[in-house]
Order: structure tokens, then C-alpha cells, then sequence
């Protein structure tokens, strides 16, 4: 039972955490440097968290295994969706972006039929078209309120749920730390190479900024990690979705941003349909946010 409460409060401060992350990103960082740039810092402070947990806690050993390819191609889709994410922060309130990302379930569970061959039955596949309603309310395509950014943000959620599908093909005997360590390094290199050309030096105190947002990066993928491993996935899978509160009320917080109508319909419909996904996945013995072996979460470190 201590355990459960322990892997619980973890699980919320790792989302809230996260959200957080997004918060000073938005409100410091996204209107000032190229997003490539951002994501670079992250990933390289990122690195002192992580680098502390596997000295201290789980060992560098775990750093060694036969799926360091899978681990690196996953940093790359990694790199893509968390450059589409920091991206969608320069025009969108995160009343609309999270409820778009969340939307990875529903599109899981269909590639998990094409790619896995898992039977997926009438009632499923029910809660993905209604998912997807949801998703249309809250974008509300064919309005001035649909932008590219939005819509690329459903590209993110689709390379989510492939990171996922690798998880589960590849996870089983893999450490949860190494798929971050390995996902923030890959990501690191990448995004480095990538914003050499369009590099702004860091002026002022910002580059503190990117010192805490890095530890703070860090150490959320490190709080789901951990209770992604304390909790069973029935438990652990539904608490993904208090990051869509966490979101509404740091985005008032910080932003003064209400979420409208359109944006509170969306987000429940999202909501109850990806709930009941993992609910009906748990009933037949599979859950599809978590890797069989290592029980990882899709969300950790934005799929990196």
C-alpha cells in the first residue's frame, strides 16, 4: 500500500513536472531561440539528473544491452515531436495542445492492429472514433482557429505512438533509465547538429533558464519512470491524464489562458475514450501505454 502511494505521488509530480517544464518554456524561452536550440539545452542538462540516478541508483551497467539501435532511432522520433510540441508554444494555449497529444491512444491502439495483429473489438474501436471527435472538437479544422502547428501536432501524437509501439516490441529486459538516457543523448546530439547554423548566443541570466529547465526535464522522466515501475499499469496508465489538469491550471497561472467550450467538450471526450481504452485493455490482460516487460509510459520524457 506505501509503495502504491509512493509510485501515485510520483506519477502526478512527474506530470506535473513536466507541465511545468512546458510553462517556463512557453513564458522564457520559445519567442527568443530556435526550438532546436532549446531542445539542445534541455537534452544536455537534462543529462545531470539521469547521469546522478544511474551512479547512485540503478548503475551504469544498465546502459548495456542489444537495442541501443531501437533506443536511438526512438531519440530521433523523440527529437521530431518534442520540436513540433515546443513549436505549437509560440501560438497555442495548452488548452489546445494537450488534449490534440493526448489523442496517442487512440492511434496506438490502431496501429497496434495493423502492426501487431492484436484483435481490437467493436467497442475499442468505437472509443477511438469518438476519441477522434473530441480531437476534431477541440481543433475545430476548417476554422480560423486551425493553424499548421496544430496539425502537426497530431503528427506528434503519431510519433508517440510509434515510440510506444517500439517500447512494447523492444522493452521486455530493457531498463527504463537506459530508454532515457539513451533517448536525451540521441536527442542531444542531433538537435545539436541541427542548430549549429541557426544558433542564438544565450544572453543574460537564460542560461540558468536552461539549467533548470534541463534538471527539471530530467527529473520528471525520472518520477514516471520510477512509478511506472511501483504501480501496476492499471493503476499507473489513467494518470497520464491529470497532466491534461495540470495543464489548464498552469496555464491560467502563467497565462492567464481559459480553455473555451469547445476545448473542455474535446478534452472530455478524449479523456473518457482513451480511459476506457486502457480499461478495456486491462480487462482482456493488455494495457498499451506500458511495455510488457518494463512497464515504461509513453509520455516519459516526451517520447525521447
Amino acid at each position: 500500500m506505501n509503495n502504491n502511494f509512493i509510485g501515485i505521488f510520483l506519477g502526478f509530480a512527474g506530470y506535473t513536472i513536466f507541465v511545468f517544464l512546458d510553462s517556463i518554456i512557453k513564458k522564457y524561452l520559445v519567442h527568443d531561440y530556435p526550438v532546436l536550440e532549446i531542445n539542445f539545452y534541455i537534452c544536455l542538462f537534462s543529462l545531470i539528473p539521469i547521469s546522478l540516478a544511474l551512479q547512485f541508483i540503478s548503475g551504469w551497467n544498465v546502459l548495456k544491452n542489444n537495442k541501443v539501435h531501437i533506443q536511438l532511432f526512438r531519440g530521433v522520433l523523440g527529437l521530431i515531436c518534442a520540436a513540433i510540441i515546443i513549436n505549437s508554444f509560440k501560438g497555442h494555449a495548452f488548452s489546445e495542445i494537450y488534449p490534440i497529444l493526448f489523442s496517442t491512444p487512440l492511434i496506438l491502439t490502431i496501429l497496434s492492429y495493423f502492426v501487431l495483429k492484436e484483435k481490437v473489438g467493436v467497442r475499442r474501436i468505437t472509443a477511438v472514433l469518438i476519441g477522434f471527435i473530441g480531437v476534431l472538437i477541440v481543433s475545430r479544422p476548417g476554422t480560423i482557429h486551425f493553424t499548421f502547428s496544430l496539425f502537426l501536432l497530431f503528427i506528434g501524437a503519431i510519433i508517440l505512438a510509434v515510440n510506444v509501439l517500439l517500447i512494447r516490441i523492444y522493452a521486455n529486459n530493457q531498463s527504463s533509465i537506459a530508454f532515457t538516457f539513451y533517448g536525451f543523448l540521441s536527442g542531444l546530439v542531433l538537435s545539436g547538429l541541427f542548430c549549429y547554423n541557426y544558433y542564438i548566443p544565450v544572453t543574460g541570466t537564460d542560461i540558468y533558464i536552461f539549467i533548470f529547465c534541463g534538471i527539471v526535464a530530467g527529473t520528471g522522466g525520472l518520477c514516471i519512470s520510477a512509478a511506472s515501475k511501483m504501480l501496476e499499469s492499471s493503476v499507473f496508465a489513467p494518470l497520464q491524464y491529470f497532466q491534461l489538469i495540470a495543464g489548464f491550471i498552469f496555464g491560467y497561472l502563467f497565462f492567464r489562458d481559459l480553455p473555451d467550450i469547445y476545448e473542455i467538450i474535446g478534452s472530455m471526450i478524449i479523456s473518457l475514450s482513451g480511459l476506457f481504452i486502457i480499461y478495456r485493455e486491462y480487462k482482456i490482460g493488455k494495457i498499451t501505454h506500458v511495455g510488457q516487460g518494463s512497464k515504461m509510459s509513453d509520455i516519459i520524457n516526451r517520447g525521447l
